[in-house]
């Protein structure tokens, strides 16, 4: 079956790209949100053992 081609209104092309902007925002949020989860998690106590082992080698 043929696949008909699909013609957008530029009020829809408009509204698609306002869309697609917010969720590349979103999605940057998000990214950033994850790094400062992660970069928590890794300042956690416990988590400092090449610290503490280079220090004893001093």
């Amino acid at each position: 079956m043929a696949r008909r081609k699909v013609e957008l209104t530029k009020e829809q092309k408009d509204r698609n790209a306002e869309i697609l902007a917010r969720l590349e925002s979103e999605r940057e949020n998000l990214i950033e949100e994850t790094r400062a989860l992660q970069q928590q998690t890794k300042r956690k106590p416990g988590r400092k053992r090449k610290n503490q082992f280079l220090s004893e080698e001093e």
